[in-house]
């Protein structure tokens, strides 16, 4: 019978740098070691998310945007999707199948009877199944959330208290037959990269990582600087419809002007938080202390921070980026002046134009 490994992140653990060299290595990986990881699906998606609508019930702006539809069509949409996916298992019957969506992550939301269905459709398709997790520390799971969030063009939250408890013990209380959970963190890493340590803790020893084609492969999307997310986060207040619309067209052109300009003006720094806000996140996580106990430890904070108020109370909510992260006014400056026009005539109203019906004369 096949074995499942059900890889679920979490989000910013290189999940789309992984899934990207699973798919572009697809026929290889079945051909050579019987892994598949399935890619003719209806319709066609490198990542498996489009299934979590119709096993658990959930789903989110990304999903909704990449599918077009929400609601009840989404709905219909990962059904079809699910019975594509599916179809291509019973044809193949491998030894190893691979699924792959971060969305998984947050299978705590869905209802329990959803949880039920969830599992017994996977075991429909396998005997055995591991879920396998990365986990990446507060402060920089945080940073990279508020880049991602405003890129979007959506809200950014402060993390719960309890992120990676609840979400990890709702997996392990599911009744799969093995839960794994690995720090995401480039010291950590076997070879310093997600695809070598992913082949090398769940796929079979007879699959050599560097054989697989990593070229032309899909990166997660590159971060930009603290400065180019205030530029965003004033453009998301002036022109609502950035926010209100997930099919407005202009939501990617925007990225991509200030993007060319963030690595055009140079000066640009990896994002960060300041010391502050790095202390905060880190006191407002109060699973730390458990995930120690379970050998679970992020190398990038300080063992003292743990448990302990921060020196700097944090606001309840997100209020704005220079809140949260140190911004150069300066380099600011250089990048409002490289965008501004081109900004400006993205939103320009368009000019109204008149034209005379053909043939006709003036005066007639």
């Amino acid at each position: 019978m096949t074995r499942l490994l059900l890889h679920i992140g979490h989000p910013k653990t290189g999940t789309t740098a992984l899934q990207s060299v699973l798919s572009a290595n697809a026929e290889k990986l079945l051909r050579e070691t019987s892994i598949l990881y399935p890619t003719k699906t209806t319709p066609t998606e490198y990542k498996h998310a489009f299934a979590i609508p119709w096993l658990l019930g959930l789903e989110n702006e990304a999903i909704r945007r990449r599918g077009r539809c929400k609601n009840e069509e989404l709905e219909s949409l990962s059904r079809d999707y699910w019975m594509s996916l599916t179809s291509e298992i019973k044809i193949e019957r491998p030894e190893h199948l691979i699924l792959s969506a971060e969305g998984f992550w947050i299978m705590r939301k869905a209802s329990p009877e959803k949880v039920v269905f969830f599992r017994k459709s996977l075991y429909e398709l396998a005997s055995k199944i591991k879920v396998a997790g990365y986990l990446k520390s507060p402060a920089s799971y945080f940073t990279s959330m508020i880049n991602q969030k405003l890129r979007n063009f959506r809200q950014v939250y402060l993390p719960r208290s309890s992120y990676y408890r609840s979400s990890i013990e709702a997996w392990e209380s599911a009744g799969f037959d093995e839960c794994s959970w690995r720090i995401f963190d480039r010291s950590r890493l076997h070879n310093r990269d997600i695809v070598d340590d992913f082949c090398a803790h769940h796929l079979p020893s007879s699959l050599i990582p560097s054989t697989l084609n990593r070229e032309g492969v899909e990166q997660a999307n590159s971060s930009v600087s603290n400065e180019a997310l205030i530029i965003l986060e004033e453009l998301a207040s002036s022109q609502p419809i950035l926010k209100n619309d997930i099919y407005e067209p202009r939501r990617s052109k925007v990225v991509d002007i200030i993007r060319q300009a963030d690595s055009e003006i140079g000066g640009h720094s990896r994002p960060h938080l300041t010391e502050e806000a790095t202390a905060g996140i880190i006191s407002r996580c109060r699973d730390l202390a458990w995930l120690q106990s379970r050998g679970l430890t992020f190398p990038d904070i300080d063992p003292a921070l743990i448990n302990n108020p921060a020196i700097v109370e944090l606001p309840d909510s997100f209020t704005c980026v220079s809140d949260f992260c140190p911004i150069d006014s300066e380099r600011l400056g250089h990048l409002r002046a490289a965008t501004h026009k081109t900004l400006e005539k993205l939103f320009r109203p368009q000019a109204r134009r008149f034209f005379w019906p053909f043939g006709a004369r003036a005066g007639s």
